[in-house]
């Protein structure tokens, strides 16, 4: 994948992610989070399964493991846990605390020695950070008794979708984005779904058409479309690259409110979205200097790092 696909591949993906915090809290108003999380397991298990079709039998049993670790990172753990916190904390708390994703990334690449570190993409984080912060009104996160839990619970899966962006990058070089997303999707389906989709039933049985609408965006944007772009890209990019886009998700928030809500756009917007984009552009710069993308190289048996599982 060249570098210019790469690119829009994460624009698309934040664009997926970013409809979530709105789509998600409408359609918990009837059901609860292990409801919402069941839904998104199967609907995109049933899809993914389908267009993966006989490629599925390619996995193997030495693979196993390493679906099984990565399936509670990204899909069981990541989604209950932002599901649950996003039910009990506000979206301005969920869209601050988001924003640690790149930062828990270069902190795991770093330790894990997946990734060097630049002053360049250093920079680059932080000042996306300072973007992402002041977009997402910083000064109004609080540490109500009530949702300190909710925080707690985001964090906890800002941490795991992190160290599963610097793990399943090496597994990525070798089986398919597809075959990968369809296998978690599958796995994640049968280990919620026997716990939540009994409340999706009578949840969304007397559901108005809005619900079923934000049910459905909330199973293809931010889930089946999100998904399968984040790992494809995942496969080209470093990890902290992938992950320093999740900075664009306030823009998404910011845009939706405007243009559901009528919220006014105001000088502190233009400013939070440029420290943004100045920080995507570093990161991305960064990468540059080191290596181009070439999605036709194949690494050689001496320079691959060993997967870990």
């Amino acid at each position: 994948m060249s570098r210019t696909r790469v690119i829009v591949t994460l624009l698309v993906v934040q664009a997926m992610f970013g409809t979530l915090p709105l789509t998600g809290q409408t359609v918990m108003r009837w059901i609860p989070p292990i409801g919402a999380a069941s839904l998104r397991a199967v609907g995109a298990a049933l899809v993914f399964a389908l267009v993966a079709g006989r490629q599925l039998a390619t996995i193997s049993l030495r693979d196993v493991p390493r679906l099984v670790l990565f399936t509670f990172l990204a899909i069981v753990g990541n989604q209950l846990l932002f599901l649950e916190g996003l039910s009990r904390t506000t979206q301005i708390n969920a869209a601050v605390l988001i924003t640690t994703i790149p930062v828990f990334t270069v902190a795991f690449a770093l330790a894990l020695r997946r990734e060097r570190a630049s002053g360049l993409k250093l920079a680059g984080i932080a000042v996306g950070l300072a973007g992402a912060l002041l977009l997402a009104r910083i000064e109004q996160f609080t540490l109500a008794d009530r949702e300190v839990v909710g925080d707690l619970l985001v964090i906890a899966n800002c941490s795991l979708w992190s160290l599963y962006l610097v793990l399943a990058r090496p597994v990525l070089q070798r089986i398919p984005p597809l075959v990968l997303t369809a296998w978690l999707f599958l796995l994640g389906a049968l280990i919620v779904a026997p716990f939540g989709l009994p409340s999706v039933v009578d949840g969304m049985a007397d559901a108005p058409p809005e619900a079923w609408a934000a049910a459905g965006w909330m199973v293809v944007g931010p889930t089946i479309v999100a998904y399968l772009l984040n790992f494809q890209a995942l496969r080209d990019a470093e990890s902290s690259h992938v992950a320093v886009f999740t900075y664009l998700q306030p823009v998404v928030a910011g845009v939706l409110a405007w243009f559901f809500a009528d919220e006014t756009l105001r000088p502190r917007t233009a400013v939070a979205a440029a420290l943004i984009f100045t920080g995507v552009a570093l990161v991305q710069w960064a990468a540059k200097r080191r290596a181009p993308i070439d999605a036709t190289a194949t690494p050689r048996t001496g320079d691959r790092r060993p997967d870990v599982g």
